[in-house]
């Protein structure tokens, strides 16, 4: 970033950078999209469908691309209210997505866009169902050609029209095309070659313009207009165009968040980059050489943690063994990242190399799946992954074995240095290796334990030898951290913050308990980070300079403490809060007088971060327009297109208070009231709508007299959120509203807990010595528990009551330890308390559920973190 360079280079590096993003989008990122319009060729008819609140029609029509921007449907006439109802549903009628379009000022007979952007899978069956919204229409229909074969049927009222078809045209979003796409990189390559050729001239004509700069210097002189212009045109967004929200609470908090964002951008451009004389670098003294190591390590690390966060959102078996097998291929790869180069470049690597390579694709191909057999694309790809495991798992035991012979030598001829002699399995290490070697014996069919403790001893041997091992915390706290990024680029690019059906923010996975978990792990280190930070300062130094001094971990914390609160989950923000704690007492033992000012650095990181965080995740995702929705999420139909960014069943200022408010406080602040059809309503009255269902006036109706005469709740036509509901919230209301059965009504405790205490009784019935192979015990109802939601009494359960003791003293030893590393060790790793810090997540975590698993993301932070605790020492010699 301090390298100098003249301004001549400097420009032409620029245009070349600018030229080759714009490259790039086109081809392979194939950002640049067109819209195709089909359409099944038939006349339109004079006939026509009376659609209102009794009559429904379905188009049904197969999916020709994987992208349907959207439906021109041919409206004759709208004759009351102003609304189309337009769903997408599957082939099972289950609703997909939902449109309301405002048809007021369309011309109309004439065809009105309903704008969907949703992914469709190409050649399955779908359905278009328009429904009345307060409204009463008519559709035009049209006669079936010859070769319509991707438009099926139409039905109104489940009756077919036989020979008609609605009067529609299909339009799908498709990457341009191919000579398309060539004609526009060439024209970006012609631009580029005359813009170099003026810069070339224009400093060779004028010498005393083309002064010496900085990287940095030039980097600053394009980003900052970026930034500038990015941000600006958002605001303008927000305010006065109004394209994410009407109302003025949202409107001025999206504008707090897009300036606080901005401005943390422009600092992270403009600021200077100096040692400075008081305080800590975690980075700053590593050299050249070992970064360019460390760097693919944390990588490796990070991506390992994130197929181990696709494994909790897998729901079958096949799923499972392929996020297993490429978690598995990162941490194989991390774990080599330890070899010198000659460890690596060999002799017996080459020949292992050569002869693995070859057979694994004999095997590969003598294996493979035909395309004829159900799912063979994904057990070629398991059989793929298989493969690759045992090629770098042999490198690594070819290591292993050439470990042992040169200890065997060393020992016989009395060659241990000075270093290896102070260096020994710790107290706690031996805990560790008897707790997993344990788990392995007493494995009961369950293999996950197998490898966990095979891929993490090699990882202990490997650091015990590694030379650089002392550094293994900040690579650890960089891979998390790692993680944490790539997840939230792809968050704000792909998951929607959605206020129904639940409201919680899922972050990466499809239940927020989960995400508990995650963001637990992830508050512990980003804590860590913080404080260490923070004490590293003298007592006496103003905020200003502790801002400028933790900067980066002051964004950093609060970005994953605003992340946790929106899961409005008491786990995480309990889980979180305790662990932070945990690290603030620790550290002020050893720190004095720190506290009060730690405390408030992470108040003022959650405040500043907040807004945001929560506006980042509000508008950008809407705007990509490419959410990705798992199996099982609440996502209601209102929000899974890409074409409405205001739509108001997003998240909003108002609905998260209340949500917060109910769930967390127990407070109930206030109903939520505001409508998709946002014209069907008098907002600045008393709420209620202009129209009746049918499109007749409200005033006198029969529904005015239902909800004021006798009080029973409306349909969910009227989408007013507090007191009538989406179709998803009445399905989910429906599964938890009734308690399960094997919950013991009379312990209020067992209530709150969703059944907790009758599984911790049921499972602790049933443990013994030995452990079971079935991982469910049976529940008083018969029933057979998934698992305990309790880490201590699954692990005894599975592997019996003595494993269940030893994996205790793991954690509970693993958290003193951690303690007396930090004493120790704290004045030359300032994240020495990082291990602690990450036992207690998990220790607080596992009273609740099961986070002690091969492939569960908290158990790999675990896993990874207790490593500086396995020896005596890990200061480099």
């Amino acid at each position: 970033m301090r390298k100098v360079i003249d301004k001549k280079t400097a420009c032409m590096a620029v245009v070349m950078l600018i030229a080759l993003i714009c490259i790039l989008s086109i081809w392979p990122i194939r950002m640049w999209t067109s819209v195709l319009e089909t359409s099944p060729g038939g006349d339109i008819l004079s006939e026509r469908e009376e659609i209102n609140f009794e009559n429904t029609l379905m188009q049904q029509f197969v999916s020709q691309y994987d992208r349907l921007n959207s439906i021109d449907v041919y409206i004759d006439e709208v004759e009351k209210g102003r609304y189309v109802s337009a769903t997408i549903t599957d082939e099972f009628y289950s609703n997909l997505v939902k449109v309301y379009v405002d048809t007021e000022g369309l011309e109309l007979p004439g065809y009105v866009n309903i704008p969907f952007e949703y992914n469709m899978e190409v050649g399955k069956n779908y359905y278009l169902k328009l429904e009345g919204c307060r409204s009463k229409y008519y559709p035009s229909l049209e006669s079936v050609p010859d070769g319509s074969g991707y438009v099926g049927s139409v039905y109104v009222n489940g009756q077919e029209r036989p020979g008609r078809h609605l009067a529609a045209r299909y339009n799908y979003r498709l990457p341009i095309s191919k000579l398309a796409s060539v004609k526009l990189m060439a024209m970006i390559i012609m631009i580029t070659a005359l813009l170099e050729a003026f810069i070339y001239l224009y400093f060779r004509l004028r010498p005393g313009r083309n002064n010496l700069v900085t990287v940095k210097q030039a980097i600053k002189t394009i980003v900052n207009p970026l930034i500038i212009l990015v941000f600006g045109v958002l605001m303008i967004m927000v305010f006065p165009l109004k394209i994410f929200d009407l109302r003025v609470a949202d409107i001025i908090f999206y504008e707090i968040g897009l300036i606080i964002t901005a401005g943390m951008a422009l600092y992270a451009v403009n600021h200077k980059v100096i040692k400075h004389e008081e305080g800590v670098s975690f980075w700053e003294n590593i050299s050249r050489n070992n970064k360019l190591v460390y760097i693919p390590m944390m990588f490796s690390m990070a991506m390992a943690i994130w197929y181990a966060c696709t494994y909790m959102n897998d729901l079958y078996d096949i799923y499972h063994t392929m996020s297993e097998r490429r978690m598995v291929i990162w941490l194989l790869i991390m774990i080599i990242l330890t070899f010198s180069y000659k460890e690596v470049v060999n002799l017996y690597n080459l020949v292992w190399a050569i002869g693995s390579t070859i057979f694994g694709i004999h095997y590969y191909y003598s294996h493979l799946l035909p395309d004829t057999e159900k799912e063979y694309d994904l057990h070629n790809a398991i059989l793929k992954y298989g493969i690759m495991i045992v090629i770098l798992g042999g490198v690594i035991v070819l290591n292993l074995i050439r470990l042992v012979v040169n200890a065997v030598k060393a020992k016989r001829y009395n060659e241990h240095s000075s270093s290896d002699k102070r260096l020994r399995l710790s107290t706690y290490g031996f805990a560790v290796i008897v707790f997993l070697a344990a788990i392995v014996i007493m494995r009961n069919t369950r293999w996950w334990g197998v490898a966990l403790a095979v891929i993490f001893t090699v990882l202990y041997i490997r650091l015990f030898v590694w030379k650089n091992r002392a550094d293994w915390i900040k690579i650890v706290s960089g891979g998390l951290m790692t993680n944490f990024a790539i997840s939230l680029i792809f968050s704000l690019l792909h998951r929607y913050f959605t206020g129904y059906v639940s409201g919680r923010f899922g972050f990466l996975f499809h239940t927020v308990t989960v995400t508990a978990e995650y963001f637990t792990f992830m508050g512990a280190v980003a804590a860590v980070l913080l404080t260490a930070k923070i004490v590293a300062l003298p007592n006496g130094i103003g905020v200003k300079k502790v801002f400028f001094s933790a900067w980066k971990e002051i964004i950093l914390f609060g970005w994953i403490s605003a992340y946790a609160i929106f899961t409005v989950s008491r786990t995480a923000i309990l889980a979180l809060g305790v662990c932070t704690l945990a690290v603030l007492i620790v550290t002020s033992v050893y720190h004095k007088k720190q506290f009060i000012r730690m405390v408030a650095v992470m108040v003022a990181a959650f405040l500043i971060c907040f807004p945001a965080a929560f506006t980042l995740q509000r508008i950008v995702p809407a705007m990509t327009a490419d959410p990705v929705f798992y199996v099982i999420d609440d996502a209601d139909e209102f929000v899974r297109g890409g074409a409405s960014w205001g739509n108001s069943n997003f998240m909003c200022i108002e609905r998260f208070v209340n949500l917060f408010s109910d769930k967390i406080l127990g407070m109930d602040v206030s109903d939520y009231d505001y409508p998709n059809d946002y014209y069907n309503y008098d907002m600045n009255g008393n709420g209620d709508p202009y129209l009746d269902y049918y499109g007749n006036p409200y005033e006198g109706s029969d529904e005015q007299q239902q909800k004021y005469g006798y009080n029973i709740i409306e349909s969910d036509d009227n989408m007013l959120a507090s007191t009538h509901l989406t179709g998803a919230e009445i399905a989910v209301l429906a599964l938890t509203e009734q308690p399960n059965e094997y919950v013991d009504s009379s312990n209020i405790i067992d209530v709150l807990s969703n059944g907790r205490i009758t599984i911790f009784k049921s499972y602790i019935q049933e443990l013994n010595m030995t452990g079971h192979d079935e991982m469910g015990a049976p529940l008083p109802n018969g029933e057979i528990a998934v698992h305990a939601h309790n880490t201590y009494i699954q692990v005894a359960y599975d592997h019996g009551i003595i494993v269940g003791i030893l994996f205790v003293i793991f954690i509970v030893f693993g958290m003193i330890w951690g303690v007396h590393y930090y004493r120790t060790d704290h004045a030359k790793e300032p994240l020495a308390l990082l291990p602690f810090a990450v036992i207690v997540g998990f220790a607080f975590a596992g009273i609740s559920e099961w986070v002690f698993m091969f492939s569960n993301p908290m158990t790999q932070a675990l896993m990874l973190s207790i490593a500086p605790l396995m020896f005596r020492s890990l200061q480099k010699k």
